[in-house]
């Protein structure tokens, strides 16, 4: 926000400016009038100013403004008339040191002798009443005037009151500053303050101390006009709560090349009206010199984006109405300069902004959107909604839980660092312990939300989840790049999938095979190929009940029963009594493939069922391959159940599967069914020493 009273713009203008012509012109340029409020015969108007426009914060740049309405050139506002010369070498009374990076501009003017007991100018008090200002003397009256008048803020330093330099640095420890208001202040660290060689003298940017205050006694000053860092101002006004006039422009940007005329203007002032003695080998750092923005704009490019048909000469003359400098390179193309002041041009498209705002939104023809945007599914999404749509018309349930997890989590999990489900990504301020880790498996949540199940009683449990891991990068380090993110899906199941009654003798529970079973359902609607094969490496499973995922022989996932070490780690989990399945894979890269149309036979399946003798580690996977290849009259092998104790020899266990045979032209006859029987049987035997049950 920024106030001003009419009056005084039109003051200082040097053209007769319309109150009605002004709010019309302000509201157009979107500096929304915020409030009017009457003082006598004056209105103070207070505008919306954007935080990219820090330009408008004084009376010059809403005369800007203005002159640009009008067609006319540059007001006249500035009055530099005095003779400065500036210098790096210092020349003061003072020595001036910068020893921190977040000073781009630093002018010092020295005046001595000066009468400030006199009487501050009428039209001073006057615009310093209306907008709230105190008047405290002469010398720091002006300085506000100037201020409001320009936007460079400024600072005026009592001489006699300074011991050895003038100091300029980020302070290294936090320090307790007394400041003009009389109010005690902790800077942090960092902040910037300006100090003599024994104390502080000024929170650069921000507010003085009585160190060095102007009073009506002063006779001799130096007057600073700076450029200081706009985060650091806006960092250290948050942290210490103190806002002035200053500190405000400073956060939202303060033209560079500003600090001079500042220095010249607060200079003629102050000797025009309290007299002195000007030491006109003023004073000047500078970081760097100050480049203009120079951007190349062309005539296709501004009315393609505004929908008008300019012509560059056009564009040419509503940018220079704007003070900004214009080549006319060829036909379409111009190099523009953008002035100092306006902080808030950095590309082309902020050129184009300030032609449609000048030329008139009102007069640009509303044009239908001509936007290309062909349609690309998103893989993701869709393979979510499909896996969705198959566990829920399995009857499990869809959970959702949070992304991180216990810190604790891989220890409870029996995940070692080797694992490829290991993690170690944690949040920098979590919110406890609880979620402190981001996780890398989406194992520890589902188990968690089905052990807290198990304590409300329900025992029967098929869940799944969907959502992303967290993992770092082989040789990691830490950057934005190292770490991965992936889709993956888990699902859990316990308890008792078919209740005694009904024909059934006794309950019949979950088994590892009914997880595998799910897991083929899974991949058999993408029509996938996929092999699990046996493998102890995924400690969180039981050894010997647990395997792996993998699509042409890639790794995507695990399947396997939760081992009771794992489930015992947590709150409730003893309370586990039915095996827990769980099985987890990564589904952003998953595809279906075209399914062949396939005819179902008219003729009567065979059934048969064997008990073989299976030796442990021995996977079915790799043994129903070879009874399957056996013949094409096999067209389904499945595990019915598995049984180890008594009358099974120790490091073996009995394996019920049933065979379907089935000929789509006839029905089979036994001699045919027993020829391929014994066929697979003698390579069972001789390939992996397993043989029927006697």
């Amino acid at each position: 926000m920024f106030k001003f009273p009419f009056n005084w713009l039109k003051a200082v203008s040097d053209i007769e400016v319309s109150y009605d012509d002004l709010l019309k012109w302000l509201n157009e340029q979107g500096f929304e009038i915020a409030s009017l409020e009457k003082n006598g015969e004056d209105t103070i108007i207070e505008i919306e100013v954007k935080a990219n426009r820090p330009d408008m914060l004084s009376i010059a740049g809403v005369l800007r403004e203005v002159y640009i309405s009008n067609k006319l050139p540059a007001p006249k506002v500035f009055d530099e008339n005095i003779c400065l010369s500036f210098d790096k070498d210092n020349k003061l009374s003072h020595e001036i040191k910068i020893n921190s990076s977040d000073v781009h501009r630093y002018c010092g003017v020295e005046i001595t002798d000066i009468d400030n007991t006199v009487k501050t100018p009428d039209y001073i008090m006057d615009v310093l009443t209306k907008l709230g200002v105190p008047s405290i003397n002469p010398v720091v009256d002006i300085s506000n005037y100037v201020l409001l008048l320009i936007g460079q803020p400024s600072h005026v330093f009592d001489t006699d009151k300074l011991v050895g330099n003038i100091n300029i640095s980020n302070i290294e420890e936090p320090i307790e500053f007394l400041t003009l208001n009389g109010s005690k202040t902790e800077f942090p660290k960092g902040a910037l303050i300006i100090s003599d060689d024994e104390k502080p003298i000024c929170a650069a940017g921000m507010i003085g101390s009585p160190n060095a205050e102007i009073t009506a006694n002063t006779k001799n000053i130096i007057i600073e006009s700076a450029n200081f860092d706009h985060i650091i101002i806006r960092t250290t006004s948050k942290k210490t709560h103190v806002s002035t006039m200053a500190s405000y422009r400073y956060e939202r940007g303060v033209d560079t090349e500003m600090s001079y005329v500042g220095a010249r203007i607060l200079t003629k002032m102050i000797t025009d009206i309290c007299g002195g003695k000007v030491n006109t080998k003023a004073y000047c750092y500078k970081d760097a010199e100050y480049t203009p923005n120079v951007l190349k704009l062309t005539t296709e490019r501004t009315n393609s984006v505004l929908g008008t048909n300019l012509f560059p000469d056009e564009i040419a003359d509503i940018l220079r109405r704007c003070y900004f400098d214009v080549k006319v390179l060829d036909g379409t193309t111009m190099e523009v300069t953008v002035p100092s002041f306006r902080l808030d041009i950095e590309f082309d498209v902020d050129l184009i902004e300030e032609v449609g705002r000048i030329y008139g939104y009102h007069n640009i023809e509303p044009q239908p959107i001509k936007l290309y945007a062909p349609y690309k599914e998103n893989t993701v999404n869709k393979n979510a909604n499909m896996l969705r749509n198959i566990m829920t018309g399995s009857g499990f349930f869809e959970i959702l839980t949070y992304g991180f997890i216990h810190s604790d989590a891989m220890k409870i999990l029996d995940i070692n660092e080797k694992s490829p489900y290991y993690g170690d990504i944690k949040i920098l301020n979590p919110l406890s312990n609880y979620f402190e880790l981001m996780r890398p498996t989406m194992a520890y949540n589902i188990i968690q939300t089905a052990v807290n199940n198990l304590a409300l009683g329900k025992t029967d449990i098929k869940i799944f989840e969907l959502g992303k891991t967290f993992k770092r990068n082989p040789g990691h380090e830490d950057s934005y790049e190292d770490y991965t993110e992936k889709n993956m899906f888990g699902a859990l199941i316990t308890g008792v999938k078919y209740k005694k009654g009904f024909g059934v003798s006794k309950e019949i529970k979950y088994s590892v095979y009914d997880a595998v079973a799910a897991v083929r359902s899974i991949f058999g609607e993408y029509n996938i190929p996929i092999e699990i094969k046996n493998n102890d490496t995924f400690e969180m499973f039981e050894r010997g009940v647990g395997a792996e995922i993998t699509v042409g022989g890639k790794h995507i996932g695990i399947v396997g029963k939760i081992s009771k070490k794992v489930l015992s780690a947590f709150e409730n989990g003893k309370l586990a009594k039915d095996d827990v399945l769980y099985f987890e894979f990564c589904y952003e890269e998953l595809e279906e493939s075209k399914k062949s149309i396939s005819y179902e036979s008219n003729f009567p399946s065979v059934v048969r069922e064997y008990n073989f003798i299976v030796k442990n580690g021995i996977h079915f996977t790799d043994y129903s391959k070879l009874i399957t290849a056996e013949s094409p009259l096999i067209v389904n092998v499945k595990p019915i159940d598995v049984y180890f104790g008594t009358g099974v020899e120790k490091g073996s266990s009995a394996v019920l599967i049933n065979v379907e045979y089935n000929a789509i032209t006839r029905t089979l006859s036994t001699d045919e069914i027993e020829i391929v029987e014994k066929g697979f049987k003698e390579k069972l035997l001789k390939k992996f020493g397993i043989e029927l049950k006697k």
